[in-house]
Parts: structure tokens; C-alpha cells; sequence
């Protein structure tokens, strides 16, 4: 069943092409993923010493480094430290794998790339359209980009949650609009990727009903008889053609009961000797 027409499914695949790779990419870029309550730390050196400044403030992290909305250091960014030294985890075990994952951002960056490789796709389609598989490699890369981000997503949030037998896990948290923003990447993702197969699946099945229907017409023609010039018919045809119909005019002529008497007749059995 086809959803609408393929002009309109091409136009909400552009448009949902650059929406994905668009809301990924500031997802990735920015410092809104997380809102939660930590510690804004700083160093500063007098006369050889180090001196550390704890205050517990309402923070705004990303991927890649927290900043502090409140407090002393109002405004000061710093990079996420995911492997500090006052941490107790051993690096054999799936918290510090976690940790690592998460710290490589590896399933953000990779869905990014997806999606511009996806878009180049999608771009391609328009000026090869006799290209079929361009549409189809596009609707794959959709989906794995989708794939990569939720697999992203799930990370970080088992990297925020951490264990929940610990007792001094995040107290309070919430998820900002750049968290927001990469889940609905997915989501889009997912449906132009479906789209994309959609359109390909359509287009083959177009293909084949279109060869099908030429291989019937030219069987039909080939069964037709071949065409006979009339000026180059000659005596020995004609008398063919009006012997062979008197012949169909005599064979017709006999009676019905003659036939049947001839046929129910013994003599005229064939018996076959034991």
C-alpha cells in the first residue's frame, strides 16, 4: 500500500535528512544534556601550594565539559573528568568500561557521521535517479545512525544513574533540551530511514511489474501468425487451401449415424490376440 506520492516522500526525506543531522549535531555541540547539583572545584598556586574550593552548586554539562549556573563560579566551564583519582573502581570491571564509553563519546560522533553520509545520499537520489541502491544506501544509513544515538543515549544515561547500591549516587537530576534534542535526532533518523527502504522497495516492485508486463507483450506477439504479402501468394497455395477445405467440407457432410453405426459395427473392432 503506498502511503502517498513519491514527491512527497522525497520532500520529508530532505527535510527530515537536515532536521536529524541538524538536532545531532547541537546535541553533540552542546553543554545542555544534564542539569544536576555537584561540586564546582578550582585550583589556584600561592607560594607552592595547591588550595581547592568545594561548593556544591547547580551545574549544566554535556558531553565534553560541566559548567556551573550558580555560585562563586557562575558561568566557569570545565572539562568532565571521567576517571578521577578519588574514585574507587577497579579497571577490569564494567563501571570503568562504562566510564570509558562514555568519556569517548564514540556512539554520538558516529551517528553524526551516519547522518552526513545519509544526507549526501539523499542529495544523490535527486540527480541519479536511475541510481536505485543511492536511496537504499541512504535508508541504511538512517537507520544505523539512528542505532548508533540510542545506543549513545543509553550509555549516558547508565554513565549519569551509576550503581544503584551506592548511596551517594546523583541525588537529583533532569535531562536538558540538548538530551532532548538527540533523542528526537532518532526518532527522525528512524522514520527517514524507513522511508528511504520504502521508496526503494516501491520503485523495485514498480521495475518488475513494468518488465513483466513487456514480457507478456511480446510473447503475444510472437504467437501471432507471421504476416503473408498477398501479391506473393502463388497458385500452389491457393489450391492447398481450397483442398484442405473440401476436405473439411466432405468429412463434414457425413452422417452423425453413419459414424456411429460404423463405429458400434464388430468387424470393424480391432481385437488384439491373446
Amino acid at each position: 500500500m503506498r502511503m502517498c506520492d513519491r514527491g512527497v516522500q522525497m520532500l520529508i526525506t530532505t527535510v527530515g535528512a537536515f532536521a536529524a543531522f541538524s538536532l545531532m549535531t547541537i546535541a553533540v555541540g552542546t553543554d545542555y544534556w544534564l542539569y544536576s547539583r555537584g561540586v564546582c572545584r578550582t585550583k589556584s598556586t600561592s607560594d607552592n601550594d595547591t588550595s581547592r574550593k568545594n561548593e556544591e552548586v547547580m551545574t549544566h554539562s554535556g558531553l565534553w565539559r560541566t559548567c556551573c549556573l550558580e555560585g562563586t563560579f557562575r558561568g566557569v566551564c570545565k572539562k568532565i573528568d571521567h576517571f578521577p583519582e578519588d574514585a574507587d573502581y577497579e579497571q577490569d570491571t564494567a563501571e570503568y568500561l562504562l566510564r570509558a564509553v562514555r568519556a569517548s563519546s564514540i556512539f554520538p560522533i558516529l551517528s553524526v557521521g551516519l547522518l552526513f553520509f545519509g544526507g549526501l545520499c539523499v542529495a544523490a537520489s535527486e540527480f541519479y535517479k536511475s541510481k536505485h541502491n543511492v536511496i537504499l544506501s541512504a535508508g541504511i544509513f538512517f537507520v544505523s545512525a539512528g542505532l548508533s544515538n540510542i545506543i549513545g543515549i543509553i550509555v549516558y544515561i547508565s554513565a549519569n544513574a551509576g550503581d544503584p547500591g551506592q548511596s551517594d549516587s546523583k541525588k537529583s537530576y533532569s535531562y536538558g533540551w540538548s538530551f532532548y534534542f538527540g533523542a528526537l535526532s532518532f526518532i527522525i533518523a528512524e522514520m527517514v530511514g524507513v522511508i528511504a527502504v520504502h521508496m526503494y522497495i516501491e520503485k523495485h516492485r514498480q521495475i518488475r511489474a513494468k518488465s513483466h508486463s513487456e514480457l507478456l507483450k511480446k510473447s503475444a506477439f510472437t504467437r501471432l501468425p507471421p504476416y503473408r504479402d498477398p501479391s506473393k501468394v502463388t497458385m500452389g497455395t491457393l489450391l492447398n487451401s481450397e483442398r484442405d477445405h473440401g476436405f473439411l467440407q466432405v468429412h463434414n457432410s457425413i452422417p452423425k449415424e453413419f459414424k456411429e453405426s460404423l463405429h458400434n459395427n464388430p468387424a470393424n473392432r480391432r481385437t488384439t490376440p491373446v
